[in-house]
């Protein structure tokens, strides 16, 4: 099985199959297994509660970013919101809370930023010493 690893403005995940192919930005039209575009889903409808069909779980902020850091850490958000992100998820998705710029264009440097560890953004490694605060929500296949 190919793993492939995808970037787009905002937008980081890796997949596997033919279900990488298929993920779009928000908004947007989902295709079929036939590569058709079905009608058009509002992204509240494709939320994924762990437990159901695949999608984007909903968004997370579990820290405003502390003197050192901002950590959007998979193992604490899972304490937090046990059964709201799936066992393994491929995707993740980020950007800076209240102003909903993707972190891809924020030009911070990211020491964690993967489906499997979720986002950490250390103020030492900024120019400006400090990290923006960031949420974070995640592909669930």
């Amino acid at each position: 099985m190919a793993i492939k690893l995808f970037l787009t403005v905002g937008l980081v995940f890796l997949a596997a199959g033919t279900a990488a192919e298929r993920l779009e930005e928000e908004g947007s039209s989902m295709a079929d297994e036939q590569g058709e575009k079905s009608k058009d889903v509002p992204a509240e409808k494709r939320v994924q509660d762990a437990r159901g069909s695949s999608g984007w779980t909903r968004w997370f902020d579990r820290d405003d970013p502390l003197p050192t850091a901002d950590y959007e850490a998979l193992c604490e958000l899972r304490i937090e919101n046990p059964g709201k992100i799936c066992d393994r998820p491929s995707g993740i998705q980020a950007r800076v809370k209240g102003k909903n710029t993707p972190a891809s264009e924020t030009r911070e440097y990211f020491v964690k930023f993967s489906p499997h560890e979720g986002l950490v953004c250390m103020d030492a490694h900024q120019l400006d010493r400090r990290c923006e605060d960031y949420e974070v929500r995640f592909w669930c296949p």
